[in-house]
């Protein structure tokens, strides 16, 4: 029942985090395709919208991190593990997974002072005028949505889906 219930939240999360980037690039890419024609057609730039798209793609990265911990999308070196026992398979893939929840302690930590630091300075964008630690604030978020799927991974014991497609269940 345990695993039953991880596996509905981290469904549930996946989802959500599928329909922010989703939303994220079809803004991004309407944002982009009206700066073009404005462009090209009008002679009119807009430097806001080179600054929009650069924050957005900004958090998709960081948020698109995140999915690819959960659905185990993240380039791995499977040649070498083609060659080694299920027993070595599996206490490689906790120790990658132990050092990746390592390394997104780090940025959930360097993160949050790089945002605290952002508040306290009042620094601001250039051409939108928004605070910058709206920009910062997907570093520590992104790395705690990742922290979140690893956890999961690491004390699932489930079998690992195929397939994208496994996961929306």
């Amino acid at each position: 029942m345990k695993g039953g219930k991880m596996l509905a939240m981290k469904v549930w999360l996946i989802r959500i985090e599928g329909w922010f980037l989703g939303i994220s690039i079809l803004a991004a890419t309407f944002v982009l395709f009206i700066n073009i024609v404005l462009r090209y057609f009008f002679s009119a730039n807009t430097t806001w919208a080179e600054e929009l798209i650069r924050y957005m793609m900004i958090w998709i990265t960081f948020i698109g991190c995140s999915v690819c911990f959960g659905r185990g999308l993240h380039v791995g070196i499977d040649f070498f593990l083609e060659y080694m026992s299920e027993k070595w398979k599996k206490i490689i893939g906790y120790f990658v997974n132990f050092v990746s929840i390592i390394l997104m302690l780090f940025l959930i930590y360097y993160g949050t002072e790089l945002v605290l630091f952002s508040m306290n300075s009042g620094q601001i964008t250039p051409s939108l005028r928004i605070k910058m630690y709206w920009v910062y604030l997907c570093i520590p978020l992104g790395a705690t949505l990742s922290l979140i799927h690893l956890v999961m991974n690491l004390f699932d014991n489930r079998r690992k889906p195929e397939s994208i497609e496994e996961l929306q269940v």
